[in-house]
């Protein structure tokens, strides 16, 4: 297959081009087109990927959620697509009629109100549970959606079932979760998280663990061996669940998310005399050593959770592997006392940080308003895999890693779904590579004490790939990306009637080109590319696209083999816990009669004006 390429390796923007006038669009399809090669004749199924729309020089985390339905049939693909819009999507969209403290603003790779709260970007992953399908974020509920429809149903747990991460009276707060919980599926548990980090000097920080099952949530506060409590010193954005294990990963994510809110928050509340008490804190750096928690499932009887306010305390067992990671796998089977972790330990990769207009480049370039709001993509060491044999309850783990050239910028990954018995064998990534064009000196600077300069590829950088590691051999085949072209959502789709083996089907990325790359006719150099996941080094096998084809800025995926529609068996009452009485109340407690707020709360925080966006734009859609 000849690929059209430019004429340098260069990483593409067309990323942030992300089809901005669509979000007030209803739900779109398109049948693509097969650009080059063919579609197998044993390709099935549906891939989800989910992404964020965000326009020009915005942070593209800050976006709307969008899902992306890609229909799976021999010799042919089709794609739907549809916005994600909870009920804070409508608030922002009318927010700006109610004066300037009632409009969200992009705070860091967050979106705040200092009247109404943090947005809910359901940007993350699209993630399929044993009799529903759901999509996530790292900071707000997740919620179930119509996997046909690709509409939004519910949110899982009521508001009251969740600790906002401060105790401020607004509509959509601050809630810290996982963007990657976990289920068994044998027993219909969903394992997710509620947390906030602890603020220095000041207000403690909670870490509970959060199991689901249908019905109201359970809440297990951790706790170590001495029955201190477990405190979350970045984020979780993993979490994985074995036989035996609940896995929670202490992810390398900073963002000051407390902070941030305070930040908007004190534009309207006098927080000054409550900065302890709400949890001001200071900007952190990543702890380079990855940290999972581990609870044992046994430990977590049926119905044993607590609320949200009187969590069951639970053990939970401290792993600590050298290199920092943000994602890791775990085989379901372990016997009791051992765990097998695969992680993709990136050292320096940041990607709670994103690119600024003006920023000098490690190229020697200035950023323009053409990449300004992309996340960085490039970490300032190489990357490498790590196997590692765990036993939980010592931490002691004898340890593999697979590092090469071609790891530099480990990113996200997949494999075969073969079943919870089997062990991972075979893991997909896509890679950023290093492109010195896109990272801003003042990492360099906050990282020097943990970056070779000399091993830096400044001078030609490293190509974005896609990556084939076997986590029993360590051997590795790649995919370099040609010139002008970055890979991102890789997903496994298995072949009908398998998989039989790991390698058994094929890998779909989506691809996209640099200015600098002559288009395909009929393509928009936005593109989904399949490879044979028995050799992916041969290239794609089928590149398709479409003339009006604009991806967002997509993040993870995953495949079902058949659409089911959403039950709708569970159901959140939106308008009743956007009751603003029952909200003050709930987040302020005694506060909300105290003299510091008794007369500050009805005038600033402009109760009326708050019911009337509700009303307005809000209910009539829920």
């Amino acid at each position: 297959m000849e690929i059209p390429q430019g004429p340098a390796r260069i990483m593409p923007t067309s990323m942030l081009s992300s089809g901005a006038e669509d979000i007030d669009g209803d739900r779109r399809e398109l049948g693509l087109i097969v650009l080059d090669g063919a579609v197998p004749a044993d390709v099935h199924g549906h891939l989800f990927v989910a992404g964020s729309i965000a326009s020009l020089g915005r942070p593209a985390f800050t976006g709307e959620g969008t899902l992306y339905r890609f229909d799976l049939a021999p010799g042919q693909v089709r794609l739907a697509q549809s916005i994600m819009r909870p009920p804070c999507h409508y608030a922002d969209r009318a927010a700006a009629s109610f004066g300037e403290l009632m409009q969200f603003r992009d705070i860091g790779l967050s979106r705040i109100s200092p009247l109404l709260g943090v947005r809910t970007v359901l940007s993350n992953s699209p993630i399929p549970l044993r009799d529903r399908m759901i999509v996530t974020t790292d900071a707000g509920r997740p919620w179930e959606f119509d996997p046909v429809t690709l509409e939004l149903v519910t949110p899982i747990g009521k508001t009251d079932e969740w600790l906002g991460a401060i105790p401020v009276p607004w509509a959509f707060p601050l809630v810290l979760s996982t963007a990657h919980p976990a289920e068994d599926e044998a027993t219909g548990e969903l394992f997710t998280v509620n947390f906030a980090n602890a603020a220095p000097g000041g207000r403690p920080g909670f870490s509970h663990l959060v199991r689901w099952t249908g019905r109201a949530l359970e809440h297990f506060k951790l706790i170590d061996r001495d029955g201190e409590a477990v405190q979350i010193q970045q984020c979780v954005h993993q979490i994985q669940v074995t036989r035996n294990w609940v896995l929670i990963q202490d992810s390398a994510f900073v963002v000051e998310m407390r902070q941030l809110a305070l930040d908007v928050l004190g534009q309207v509340l006098p927080v000054e005399p409550l900065r302890d008490l709400l949890g001001a804190s200071t900007m952190r750096t990543q702890r380079p050593t990855t940290v999972i928690h581990a609870i044992r499932r046994r430990d977590l009887r049926p119905r044993s959770g607590g609320f949200a306010d009187l969590p069951t305390p639970v053990l939970a067992h401290r792993i600590e592997l050298e290199g920092e990671s943000v994602h890791f796998y775990a085989d379901f089977e372990d016997d009791g006392e051992h765990v097998r972790l695969i992680v993709p330990h990136t050292p320096t990769l940041d990607v709670s940080e994103w690119i600024h207009e003006g920023d000098d480049l490690l190229s020697g370039g200035e950023a323009g308003i053409e990449v300004a709001g992309m996340q960085i993509p490039c970490a300032l060491a190489r990357s490498r895999l790590g196997i590692h044999k765990v036993h939980v309850t010592s931490g002691e783990a004898e340890s593999r890693f697979v590092e090469a050239r071609e790891t530099w910028g480990l990113a996200l990954g997949t494999y075969a779904p073969r079943g919870r018995e089997a062990p991972i064998e075979v893991v997909y990534y896509n890679t950023s590579g290093f492109a010195p064009e896109l990272v801003p000196a003042r990492l360099l600077t906050a990282y020097a004490p943990r970056v070779d300069l000399a091993a830096l590829p400044l001078a030609d950088g490293e190509p974005p790939r896609l990556l084939e590691i076997d986590t029993t051999t360590g051997a590795l085949r790649s995919y370099t990306a040609p010139n002008g072209w970055s890979l991102l959502s890789p997903n496994f789709i298995p072949r009908k009637g398998g998989p039989r083996h790991a390698r058994d089907g094929y890998v779909a990325v989506l691809a996209h080109a640099s200015e600098t790359v002559p288009r395909t006719h009929g393509s928009t150099g936005e593109e989904l590319w399949l490879f044979d996941a028995a050799d992916i080094s041969r290239g794609p096998i089928a590149r398709l696209g479409h003339p009006e084809l604009d991806f967002a800025f997509t993040i993870h995926g995953s495949w079902v083999p058949t659409l089911k529609p959403s039950r709708r068996d569970y159901r959140v009452d939106i308008r009743n816990e956007l009751d603003l009485e029952y909200i003050r109340t709930r987040a302020l407690g005694s506060l909300a009669f105290s003299d510091i707020f008794n007369e500050t709360l009805g005038r600033v925080m402009q109760s009326d004006d708050v019911d009337a966006l509700l009303t307005m734009a809000v209910f009539p859609k829920f």
